[in-house]
């Protein structure tokens, strides 16, 4: 048992905070001081208990809230081991969040522009051969196509490459959360932009420019490519709010 978790129970009477709470806050300890890691077993439920001088009952609830969230994998017949498979569970959450608070597209619109750029950035430096070929190949797609929802699933997938080719996990890890939204959001003003031939020129011009960007690994050409489609995607915001 670690020191900080030592002084939560001196510190800490069972007045202010539940049974598990207490047995909560011993798997974080110990998995953020790094005594538990990735596939390890974890001690048996008695043996924790016993540790923690609480019931079986609340070190088996803890676990399972844990198993729910993806951060333990119950083996039958072996026991319970330490896993990272969060996303499914966040996702669910953040979503049920979004729509309690009634987060709109403006406050996502915000937040796609703020790690896509970041994306950008590090895909210049990490993108490969074949991920350019699978864009470009995404590109003229988008052209051809004559359906609204196709084309938005098409953009998704345009956009998705550039944040994988960034290699960093919680940029992917954050847009998975958002994910069932943000596809809501290309999708509807896919379709709106696309009704003027103007913007929706504009908005397949400027995919055009980003990817011509990332394959010369030029970021202020890039950069102004993605001003180019926030405005066009900015612009039809606007619009939809003042109507």
């Amino acid at each position: 048992m670690t020191a900080c978790w030592n002084d939560i129970m001196e510190n800490v009477s069972a007045d202010h905070k539940k049974t598990y709470e207490y047995v909560f806050e011993y798997f974080s300890d110990m998995i953020l001081s790094g005594e538990l890691k990735l596939n390890d077993k974890i001690p048996p439920e008695r043996d924790i208990a016993a540790r923690l001088g609480v019931s079986r009952n609340s070190v088996r609830e803890v676990i399972h809230i844990l198993e729910i969230s993806g951060l333990v994998e119950s083996v039958q017949g072996s026991g319970n081991y330490i896993r990272c498979r969060p996303q499914d569970y966040m996702v669910k959450s953040i979503n049920m969040f979004m729509a309690l608070q009634q987060i709109g597209y403006r406050e996502i619109f915000d937040l796609r522009c703020a790690y896509e750029y970041t994306a950008l950035r590090l895909a210049m430096d990490n993108i490969t051969s074949e991920e350019l070929d699978e864009m470009r190949a995404i590109l003229v797609k988008m052209d051809e196509t004559e359906q609204a929802k196709d084309s938005a699933v098409l953009d998704v997938q345009f956009h998705q490459k550039i944040l994988y080719a960034s290699r960093n996990r919680l940029l992917l890890m954050y847009t998975q959360m958002i994910g069932s939204l943000l596809d809501h959001f290309v999708e509807d003003f896919r379709a709106k932009i696309l009704m003027v031939e103007e913007r929706a020129d504009l908005l397949r011009s400027s995919h055009w420019d980003i990817y011509e960007a990332l394959v010369r690994k030029d970021f202020e050409t890039g950069v102004l490519a993605m001003n180019r489609h926030f405005k066009v995607v900015g612009e039809e915001l606007d619009r939809m709010e003042q109507s």
